[in-house]
């Protein structure tokens, strides 16, 4: 494990707030462990071969697996999981109890909300945004109580500036083209795109994922 003048990261290992895989590096003025609201606090696990890049803050009970990278000032907010050899492009948020698979790319400036599931090989473009609460009931009765984030499934491409609503469920190998706003399930290997999105046809079979 390398640590770069980072006496919090130190004490996080001393109390086993921070478990720590080897050749991880964690670059300096990174906030491990970050407490939930409730003050509860637990070990948060990074993989082998990691690299946690300055200004990022990881929250309480988050899981990294091996060869994973954030950009600078990443947040992933508590209980979230993510897989082996994916990356957090810089100024990305990933809310609370959120799950992102092995091999993701998720670019800069998206936002990840509670309870989304990001399958395996997914691509997510620059300034993407997804969405948890239908009804937006902030100060109003039942506000909170049935946030439902949306599926990204195995293999999909996510284009910039795309915006997901909730619950929605984007199909296995399905392209979405930059600007959409997805307000529908989209099935497997379908191109789609628009606001509202619109189902535009089958996506090619000449591009296949190159699996590891």
């Amino acid at each position: 494990m390398l640590i770069a003048n980072s006496h919090d990261v130190a004490v996080c290992v001393a109390k086993d707030w921070l478990r720590v895989g080897p050749n991880t590096t964690i670059e300096p003025n990174v906030e491990i462990c970050h407490p939930t609201r409730s003050g509860e606090t637990h070990p948060v696990i990074l993989g082998g071969g990691c690299h946690i890049r300055s200004g990022s803050v990881i929250y309480s009970g988050v899981r990294f697996g091996d060869n994973c990278q954030t950009g600078h000032h990443v947040v992933v907010r508590e209980n979230t999981r993510i897989g082996n050899s994916s990356v957090l492009g810089t100024a990305v948020t990933v809310e609370m109890s959120s799950t992102i698979g092995n091999h993701v790319l998720i670019e800069t400036q998206c936002h990840l909300t509670a309870y989304l599931i990001v399958e395996d090989y997914v691509f997510m473009g620059p300034s993407c945004v997804t969405t948890n609460d239908l009804r937006m009931l902030h100060r109003r009765a039942g506000a909170g109580a049935h946030l439902v984030g949306a599926t990204i499934q195995w293999g999909a491409r996510i284009g910039g500036g795309t915006i997901i609503l909730p619950a929605v469920i984007i199909g296995k190998e399905s392209v979405i083209a930059a600007g959409s706003v997805v307000a529908r399930d989209i099935p497997a290997k379908t191109l789609a795109a628009g606001n509202p999105v619109r189902l535009l046809g089958p996506v090619t079979e000449d591009e296949p994922v190159l699996v590891e």
